[in-house]
C-alpha cells in the first residue's frame, strides 16, 4: 500500500512539474490577441534557429494581422494609427518585453506639405554578452496611405516584426535585439529618420538593420519561390548567413540578390534609407512579385495575400535574426569618427548642430575614422577624395588631414582592409569651402 501511494505522488509531482512547460509551448487566441508564458529555451544556435523557425504559423500572423487592419486606415496622424500604435505597444507589454513611445515632429517632403506629429514604438530584447555591444534592429512601418487598411503594406511587416519579438523572447541572445515600428513612412520616412538621428547621437552601434516592407505578396507558383534581399555592400557576409539559413532549415527559397543599397541616392524607398545615410548596414526583404491592383488601394486586404508564402518569408527572418542575434562578426570594420554627421566645423571644431544628416566643413579638417579588427590584424586604411584615393594610412589611428581648395560638395571615402584581404567602408558627403590651402 506505501508502496503505491509513493508511485501516485510521484506521478502527481512529474505532472505539476512538467505542467508549466507543457503550457507555456501552447499558442492560444483570445480577443485576437496571442499569449504564452515567457519560456527560456537553452540551447545551442543551430537548435535555436530550428526551434525559432517551427515557432512560425498561420495562427499566429492571422491573428496578429486581422487585429492590425481591424483599424482601417492608419494613415500617420489618424485615430487608425494611434490606435495601431496603443495595440502594439500592449502586445509588447503583454508579453514581458520592454518598450517605449518615441515621438517625433517633421515636416513631410510629400504631398500633402505639412508638419506632423507622431510616434514610433520599440521593443527591446535584451542581450546576455556584456561585450557585444552592437545590437541589431527589426523594422517595418506601421502607417498606411489614407484609402488602404494596408495588409501587405505594411502589415505583413508589422506582423513579422510582432512575431519575431513574441518567438524570439524565449530565447537568449548574446546582442540585443531592438523591435520598432515606424509611423511616416508613407509621407517621407520621417519616423525611421528620427529614431537613427537617435541611434546615431547617441553612438550607438549597430550590426545591421533588418527591413521588411510588403514580404506577404506572390501570385505565380514561380513567385512563390522567390524572395529578393538588398543590402549594403559590408553587409554581404550577412547575406551568406541567411542563404546558409534559407538552405539548412527546410525553407529552400530561391533567394536573389536585388540592387544594391548606397548612401545618397535618391531619398526613398523604404525605412533603411536613413539608416545608410547614417554609415549603417542594411538588409532589406523583398516579396518577389508585385500587383499594382492592390498596392496603395482599398484592396491591399489580408484575401489578396498569399498566406503560405507570408509564412515562409516570416520564417526566413526569424530564422536570420536568431542567426545573427548570436553570431561572431569576424570581418573588420570602419566608420568616420569626424566630422560627424549633422554637424558644422570651422577650423576643425564644431559649431553647431545642422538639420539631419548634412555635414559642413570651413577650412581644413582632420578626417578621423574609428577601426575595429576582426580575427586578423589590420592592413591598411584609405582615403578617397570624390572616388580618388588621396593617401593611405598603415598605422593607428588611421587619420588624413583635408587641406585641399574647394567651394562645393565632395564625397569622403575610407575604406579598411585586413590580412585576409577583407573590407569594410564608410562615406560621408560635405559641404566643403576651403580658401586658404597649404597656408
Amino acid at each position: 500500500m506505501i508502496f503505491k501511494l509513493k508511485i501516485i505522488v510521484f506521478v502527481i509531482t512529474t505532472i505539476l512539474m512538467l505542467s508549466p512547460i507543457i503550457s507555456s509551448t501552447s499558442i492560444k487566441k483570445e480577443k485576437n490577441e496571442i499569449f504564452t508564458e515567457n519560456l527560456i529555451i537553452k540551447a545551442d544556435l543551430e537548435q535555436k534557429i530550428i526551434d525559432a523557425i517551427n515557432m512560425v504559423n498561420e495562427t499566429l500572423l492571422i491573428g496578429l494581422l486581422e487585429e492590425l487592419v481591424s483599424f482601417g486606415p492608419r494613415f500617420t496622424g489618424t485615430w487608425g494609427c494611434e490606435q495601431a500604435a496603443r495595440y502594439i505597444k500592449n502586445q509588447f507589454e503583454n508579453w514581458g518585453i520592454d518598450s517605449r513611445y518615441q515621438y517625433w515632429e517633421s515636416f513631410s517632403d510629400r504631398l500633402p506639405l505639412r508638419y506632423y506629429k507622431d510616434k514610433n514604438v520599440i521593443g527591446r530584447l535584451e542581450g546576455i554578452d556584456s561585450s557585444a555591444d552592437d545590437i541589431i534592429v527589426f523594422n517595418a512601418h506601421y502607417d498606411t496611405v489614407k484609402v488602404s487598411p494596408g495588409a501587405n503594406d505594411d502589415g505583413s511587416g508589422v506582423v513579422a516584426v510582432l512575431a519575431a519579438a513574441y518567438i524570439l523572447r524565449n530565447f537568449e541572445f548574446n546582442r540585443t535585439i531592438e523591435f520598432v515600428l515606424f509611423s511616416g513612412e508613407e509621407i517621407g520616412l520621417l519616423g525611421s529618420r528620427a529614431y537613427v538621428e537617435e541611434l546615431y547621437e547617441n553612438d550607438t552601434e549597430l550590426l545591421v538593420e533588418f527591413n521588411a516592407d510588403m514580404i506577404g505578396y506572390a501570385e505565380t507558383k514561380t513567385g512563390g519561390r522567390n524572395v529578393s534581399i538588398s543590402s549594403t555592400s559590408d553587409a554581404l557576409w550577412m547575406v551568406d548567413k541567411i542563404r546558409y539559413v534559407n538552405q539548412n532549415s527546410g525553407i529552400n527559397f530561391n533567394i536573389r540578390s536585388s540592387w544594391s543599397i548606397e548612401p545618397y541616392r535618391a531619398r526613398g524607398g523604404s525605412d533603411f534609407y536613413d539608416f545608410c545615410q547614417y554609415g549603417y548596414e542594411v538588409i532589406a526583404f523583398w516579396q518577389s512579385e508585385w500587383n499594382r491592383d492592390y498596392f496603395h488601394t482599398p484592396e491591399d486586404t489580408i484575401e489578396n495575400m498569399n498566406i503560405s508564402y507570408y509564412v515562409n518569408m516570416t520564417k526566413l527572418i526569424i530564422g536570420s535574426l536568431a542567426y545573427m542575434a548570436d553570431v561572431e562578426n569576424t570581418n573588420p570594420q570602419i566608420k568616420i569618427g569626424a566630422p560627424r554627421r549633422g554637424m558644422l566645423y570651422f577650423e576643425d571644431q564644431k559649431i553647431r548642430k545642422l538639420k539631419h544628416d548634412k555635414i559642413r566643413v570651413i577650412d581644413d579638417i582632420l578626417i578621423c575614422t574609428e577601426v575595429k579588427a576582426g580575427d586578423a590584424p589590420i592592413e591598411k586604411v584609405e582615403f578617397y577624395y570624390d572616388d580618388k584615393l588621396i593617401f593611405t594610412d598603415t598605422e593607428a589611428p588611421y587619420q588624413y588631414r583635408l587641406n585641399k581648395f574647394s567651394i562645393r560638395r565632395h564625397m569622403i571615402k575610407v575604406i579598411v582592409y585586413d590580412e585576409k584581404g577583407r573590407n569594410a567602408s564608410d562615406t560621408i558627403r560635405i559641404h566643403y569651402i576651403n580658401l586658404l590651402k597649404n597656408r
